[in-house]
């Protein structure tokens, strides 16, 4: 196909124009980049004054068609990955692998999947590909193949027809290659592939689901299946419903630049992008950086006026600067703990001007400043203070500092035997073995450490070291109170900056132990799950009111009765019952899944509605025994509030969850559910609830599907208007496409066809997608489908998709676009 030159637009940075560009959709399988190359080369432009014109340029037969060859390229593969349009690159790396694994110039069978790139796991499939090949091409390869021989196999493998890869697909599945796949064959091709994906489900009715492809496949009941009736099957699968969803993704684009407009550069446009996403922490933190070098200055120029400049100079100065901004700093990071006080904040306006989200890091951050402060506070002291006050001429001493020392010159031992002083080593003692303890290093990676060091670390390490700081902030006090240059009760501050911390913190823990004692909760149901997950069903206790999106605190005394650990809640604020899923990654968690186990047994009998109707067929549903007189006894603080809490502010919504990182969003589905029943029953009170929820849960056990697989159903039983649109990803799968993955697709394409709702991968009525999402076409599809809204991004799970997540809000939230994505995150 010939494009058209373009003509050159001249600059005029005053006159910048943007212009949205549309094109009709192509072929179904573009990928969205391809779809953005084209759009700037189908439009000529022209532009003399300012003013754009736009001709459409037909694309040619032969684009058209070269497109179709690619999409049997993609939909049928047999090698990691995609290398569209890269074979020849793929290749050179291939034979640099050959000559790497093969130094005799034969390539052995059990070597051939690392050389083509294939990963270690799938030893056992590139092993019969290897065995495919060689037959198709009649080349004894028992005792390896040549680099010529290798170079054959891979132009099969990378054939774009659908044929050619079609045929090869067929003579795996046809074990003896008589041209036939026979019932056998098909059980045998059906384990492996489950095996290859870890379908651990989907592999003990393997009987059932091999029936399921002979009656579809051999329509005439011969007893094996031809080629023709594969080729019918999975040509249908791409044309039909992968085009449909395709076509209805990428008909328009976004909103983008038009090729040869100038426009705000690059830097200027990221720049804006970062202030916009993150005004609320840049003037929080420019604020919290004024008042600590406004509090330096202030002290250090007091203490420059005063007599004792005349004895240390400038060190006194610098250490009362440094002790002021730690009397503020102190006060603050108590605060910032005080999650009942900042869980009612939260519900204020003063939430649309405080990154609350951001507590624990600001936290963290105040304590730097702590460390910074001590340091700078204690050095000017024991180094510099000290040393000038013992050296001092006792005239001078006596005439300068004489009352504040009831005229009596110390010594250096002296200084450090006072209160100030054993009050000050001690805190710097505790603050330096806390703040240790808090490291990533010693918080979550205690086997890095020398095993003397191992049993101070984890969580639990540092969560009572931490309550060693309650003396810390005693001998604060008495530091202040005691200081030698201060003698008027009113100018020794350091009480009159923690007052308030500590009076709320003190309060917030009174309010605690209340609800303890006067609002236990029972335990309604324990069920455990696959994956060593507990899901535990709560009486809700009178006055416990939360939103979607929060967290509390469990503490089981019988295994310990100081510890608590936080859980979301998954129920829904107007549910009767709390409800929380607990996976077990650490001894805490594990010792609570056994306690539960151990006073429970199987459930013989289901019970229909209620809780028993929002987790179906599960793996094991216990209930208590005749044996055991209850549950382990279990008690609850909270609730605590968490950045999904404020999803109601958004229209639309992306929820994201990783794993059990999906808990949250579960509470916000239950929520938005329990709301469009209200709507269905025309109830006039309904509260307003986003328009449009989009929830993608990746996760990489099949297993993990049946903590939630009530919700899921329910979601698709109500939500008739599409308000919930749900992606489950099952990471541990290969690709949609992929030969090892193609079969399972085949049978869930079969059932679809048959009106069967139940997806194989799942157990429930929401089908799965294989392998992970991908990010970009999540983001590009939704500010296409979207724009000019506002697009509530939550996040929960392991902080290694945090950057990936956050650079798509900033990339597709730019000033060329009208959609905003704003991003929420919390991590575990």
């Amino acid at each position: 196909m010939e494009f058209s030159d373009e003509k050159k637009v001249k600059e005029n940075p005053a006159e910048c124009l943007l212009e949205s560009i549309e094109i009709d959709h192509m072929v179904a399988d573009e990928k969205t980049s391809e779809l953005r190359d084209l759009n700037q080369s189908y439009w000529k432009q022209s532009n003399c004054n300012g003013d754009m014109k736009k001709t459409a340029v037909d694309t040619s037969q032969s684009f058209v068609g070269m497109r179709r060859r690619r999409k049997g390229f993609n939909m049928l593969r047999f090698l990691e990955g995609s290398i569209a349009g890269k074979e020849e690159e793929a290749w050179k790396t291939t034979e640099k692998r050959f000559r790497q694994l093969a130094p005799d110039g034969k390539l052995s069978r059990d070597k051939f999947g690392a050389c083509i790139g294939m990963k270690k796991d799938t030893t056992d499939f590139a092993g019969e590909l290897y065995d495919v090949l060689a037959r198709r091409r009649e080349i004894m390869a028992a005792k390896g193949i040549t680099l010529q021989e290798l170079r054959a196999f891979w132009d099969d493998l990378t054939k774009e027809d659908l044929d050619s890869r079609l045929r090869i697909f067929f003579d795996l599945c046809d074990k003896n290659g008589d041209g036939k796949i026979s019932r056998e064959e098909v059980k045998t091709v059906l384990e492996w592939s489950a095996s290859a994906n870890k379908l651990n489900n989907l592999e003990k009715e393997s009987e059932t689901f091999v029936s399921l492809i002979m009656e579809e496949l051999d329509p005439d009941r011969n007893g094996f299946i031809e080629i023709e009736h594969m080729e019918i099957l999975v040509r249908g699968m791409w044309s039909s419903e992968e085009e449909k969803r395709l076509q209805k993704q990428y008909s328009k684009l976004p909103a983008s630049p038009i090729l040869g407009i100038c426009n705000t550069p690059a830097f200027l446009k990221e720049t804006e992008e970062v202030i916009m996403t993150n005004w609320k922490r840049i003037w929080v933190l420019t604020l919290w950086i004024a008042i600590n070098l406004g509090l330096f200055v202030w002290k250090f120029m007091e203490y420059r006026e005063k007599g004792a400049f005349k004895v240390m100079g400038y060190c006194v100065c610098v250490a009362k600067g440094a002790a002021e901004t730690l009397k503020f700093n102190m006060a603050l990071i108590l605060f910032l703990v005080c999650r009942g006080t900042l869980t009612k904040l939260r519900s204020t306006f003063l939430s649309s001007i405080f990154p609350f989200d951001d507590n624990i890091n600001f936290h963290m951050l105040v304590a730097v400043a702590i460390s910074v402060g001590t340091f700078l506070h204690a050095t000017m002291h024991l180094t510099c203070d000290f040393p000038r006050l013992t050296s001092c001429s006792n005239n001078k001493f006596m005439a300068i500092l004489g009352p504040n020392f009831d005229f009596k010159q110390p010594s250096y031992p002296d200084l450090v035997a006072s209160v100030p002083g054993v009050t000050g080593i001690l805190m710097i003692i505790i603050m330096s073995f806390c703040f240790t303890l808090a490291t990533p290093l010693f918080r979550k990676h205690k086997d890095k450490l020398p095993p003397l060091l191992q049993n101070l670390a984890g969580f639990n390490a540092f969560w009572f070291a931490h309550h060693l700081l309650v003396l810390c902030y005693v001998l604060l006090i008495l530091h202040g109170y005691f200081i030698f240059l201060a003698q008027d009760w009113y100018k020794r501050t350091t009480w009159m900056y923690i007052a308030v911390p500590v009076l709320i913190y003190v309060i917030e823990r009174l309010v605690i132990k209340f609800y303890e004692f006067y609002h236990q909760v029972n335990v309604m149901k324990g069920i455990v799950y696959k994956g060593n997950v507990l899901a535990l069903y709560l009486t809700k206790p009178p006055g416990f009111v939360y939103k979607s999106g929060t967290y509390l605190f469990i503490k089981c005394p019988d295994i310990s009765n100081f510890e608590w650990h936080p859980f979301s809640i998954t129920s829904a604020p107007s549910d009767d019952y709390l409800s929380v899923h607990i996976r077990a990654l650490g001894d805490w968690t594990e010792a609570l899944r056994n306690k539960f186990k151990e006073v429970c047994e199987p459930e013989t009998k289901k019970r229909k509605g209620g809780i028993a109707r929002l987790e179906t067929k599960t793996y094991l549903d216990y209930v208590p025994s005749e044996s055991s007189k209850k549950y382990p006894q279990i008690f609850i603080k909270g609730p605590y509030g968490a950045p999904a809490q404020s999803y109601e502010k958004y229209d639309i919504l992306l929820l994201i969850g990783l794993g059990i990182g999906a808990t949250p969003m579960i509470s916000i589905l239950k929520d938005l559910l329990n709301h469009i029943k209200q709507s269905d029953s025309h109830t006039n009170d309904a509260p307003k609830v986003p328009k449009r929820a989009y929830f993608y849960w990746v996760t990489k056990e099949q297993a993990s599907f049946d903590w939630f697989k009530g919700v899921m159903d329910d979601v698709a039983e109500y939500d008739h208007d599409k308000i919930i649109e749900m992606h489950n990803h099952l990471s541990c799968m290969h690709e949609e496409g992929d030969a090892r993955s193609v079969l399972i697709t085949m049978l869930q394409q079969i059932q679809k066809s048959r009106g069967e709702e139940v997806d194989v991968v799942s157990g429930s009525r929401i089908r799965t997608h294989f392998a992970r999402p991908n990010w970009e076409k999540v983001f590009e599809e939704l500010a296409s489908r979207h724009k000019g809204s506002q697009i509530g991004v939550f996040y929960c799970g392991p902080y290694t998709l945090v950057k990936e997540l956050r650079g798509h809000c900033q990339n597709f939230s730019d000033s060329s676009r009208s959609t905003r994505f704003r991003f929420h995150k919390e991590n575990f």
